[in-house]
């Protein structure tokens, strides 16, 4: 759905999630149009902050 080939799909979010690649911001676009959250929700760190970003992209 974000547009990934679905053969290295997989490898390539694993890969994400353990820092050893980074997405390009395309990607990250992509990602967060599937999820349906914020870009920056996908860069943040701390899950305060986090769920303050969800929060406040569910009343706009």
């Amino acid at each position: 759905m974000a547009g990934m080939d679905n053969f290295v799909a997989s490898a390539r979010m694993n890969q994400y999630e353990r820092g050893v690649h980074t997405p390009d911001f395309k990607t990250v676009e992509a990602l967060s149009a599937v999820l349906r959250v914020p870009t920056a929700f996908l860069f943040c760190i701390e899950d305060e902050l986090a769920e303050k970003i969800l929060d406040w992209s569910s009343q706009c």
